[in-house]
C-alpha cells in the first residue's frame, strides 16, 4: 500500500495527565489510522491492517524479510546484517520486545526501539533478528491468551532458525529484552543452551505484582489525592493482583476490571518472579537501565544485579545505568510516559546502543 499521509498529532488534555492521539489521513482526507499509545489502541482501516501490509518504521539497505518456524504457525521478522563485507559466520542476537503488541520495531511514540537497536549492532558486526510477536503484525498465531511461557517458546524458535543459517555461528548467539521482554529471554536462557549472553534492558527486577504496585504508587503520587484516597486505590491494587494470581473473589468486581483480571498475559506477568528466573540463568547476564525511567524503576537494576551476582557459582554480571534515560531507552527531561511523544529527538540514546554493543563484544569475542 502506498498513499501520501498526513499526520496530525492532538492532545485531549481533558484527562490528567493528558492522553497523545495520532491521526493519519489520505490525500483526500480519509481516515488511515488512529493510534493512543498510552492506552494500547491502533486502529487502521482495513487495507491497512492487512496481514499483507506492513508500515516500516526504520529499515537498512541489506534487510532480509524472513519467516520463522514456531509452534504451528510462523513469525514474521527480519534480518539485519553489516553493510560492509564480513567475514562468516557472524554472531547473532535475538530482539524481544516489552509489553503490549509489539511488532518487529517496537515502535513507541515514534522511536522504533529494536529497530534502532538492531541497526548499531548490524553496525557493530552481529547478525541480528527481530520479530513481529505471536498474532502481531505478520506473524500467525492467536495473541489473546499468550503467556510469557509461549513468547518464550517463540524466541526458542528464534534461535533455532538462527543456528539454522549458514551465515550464523551457532556458538556466538545472545538475547536482547527489553521490558517485560528480559524477563522472557531469562525463561529462554534458563531453558536453551544454545544461548551465551543476554543483556536485559529496562528489566524488572522484582515480582511482577511488585512492579504493577510500584507503577500504581508513582502514578498517585503525582495525582492530587487524599493519604486515605491513595491507600484505598493501593489496596485495591492489591486486591486486584491477588485475585489474578489465584483466582478467587472475581465476583466483587465491575465488569471493567474482570476483563484486566481476565487478561492472560497480565496473569502472567503478576505470576512472574524474577529471583527465580535468574537463580535458572548460567549465562553472563548484562542490566541496562535508564535512571529516569518512570515504568521500571532505577532500584530494579540493584536487584537484578543482586540476583545474578549471588548465583553460584559465581558467573559474570554486569550492571550500567544511564543518566537521563527513560523507559524507551531515550534521553528524556521528566522520565514520565506523558512525556514520550514530545521528546525532540526520536532515538535510542547512543549510550544504552553502546553499552549493549561493547558488552556483547566482550562476551561473544568479536574483534
Amino acid at each position: 500500500f502506498r498513499s501520501a499521509a498526513k499526520r496530525t498529532h492532538v492532545s485531549a488534555s481533558t484527562t490528567n495527565p493528558p492522553v497523545d492521539i495520532n491521526i493519519w489521513g489520505d490525500e483526500t482526507g480519509r481516515l488511515l489510522r488512529l493510534t493512543v499509545p498510552s492506552q494500547g489502541l491502533d486502529v487502521a482501516r482495513t487495507d491497512i491492517a492487512s496481514v499483507s501490509a506492513r508500515q516500516v518504521a526504520i529499515s537498512r539497505p541489506n534487510d532480509e524479510a524472513v519467516r520463522i518456524l514456531a509452534n504451528g504457525f510462523s513469525l514474521a521478522g527480519t534480518v539485519s546484517k553489516p553493510v560492509t563485507a564480513t567475514k562468516a559466520p557472524l554472531p547473532a542476537v535475538v530482539l524481544i520486545g516489552g509489553s503490549g503488541a509489539s511488532d518487529r520495531d517496537e515502535l513507541v511514540a515514534g522511536i522504533p526501539i529494536l529497530g534502532q537497536l538492531a541497526g548499531a549492532l548490524a553496525d557493530a558486526g552481529f547478525l541480528v533478528v527481530r520479530y513481529d510477536k505471536r498474532g502481531i503484525g505478520q506473524s500467525g498465531g492467536r495473541p489473546e491468551a499468550v503467556t510469557f511461557a509461549d513468547h518464550s517458546e517463540d524466541q526458542r524458535a528464534a534461535v533455532k532458525y538462527l543456528t539454522s543459517r549458514k551465515d550464523v555461528d551457532g556458538r556466538r548467539i545472545a538475547l536482547v529484552g527489553h521490558g517485560e521482554g528480559g524477563l522472557v529471554s531469562l525463561m529462554t536462557a534458563a531453558a536453551e543452551k544454545r544461548v551465551d549472553a543476554v543483556a536485559l534492558l529496562a528489566t524488572p527486577g522484582v515480582s511482577g505484582s511488585d512492579l504493577v504496585l510500584q507503577q500504581q504508587e508513582h502514578a498517585l503520587a503525582r495525582m492530587t489525592l487524599s493519604d486515605v484516597e491513595r491507600r484505598a486505590r493501593i489496596d485495591m491494587q492489591k486486591r486486584i493482583n491477588d485475585a489474578a494470581i489465584t483466582g478467587k473473589g472475581l465476583d466483587g468486581f465491575t465488569p471493567i476490571v474482570r476483563r484486566q483480571l481476565d487478561d492472560v498475559e497480565f496473569q502472567s506477568l503478576l505470576a512472574t518472579d524474577p529471583a527465580k528466573l535468574v537463580a535458572k540463568v548460567r549465562q553472563p547476564l548484562l542490566v541496562v537501565q535508564g535512571e529516569l525511567d518512570t515504568q521500571v524503576a532505577a532500584s530494579n537494576a540493584d536487584r537484578l544485579a543482586e540476583l545474578a551476582k549471588a548465583r553460584k557459582p559465581s558467573l559474570p554480571a554486569e550492571v550500567v545505568k544511564v543518566p537521563g534515560v527513560n523507559h524507551l531507552l531515550a534521553m528524556s527531561v521528566t522520565g514520565e510516559a506523558d512525556e514520550y511523544e514530545k521528546l525532540p529527538l526520536k532515538q535510542v540514546s547512543p549510550a544504552v546502543s553502546s553499552a549493549v554493543v561493547d558488552w556483547l563484544k566482550k562476551r561473544l569475542l568479536v574483534p
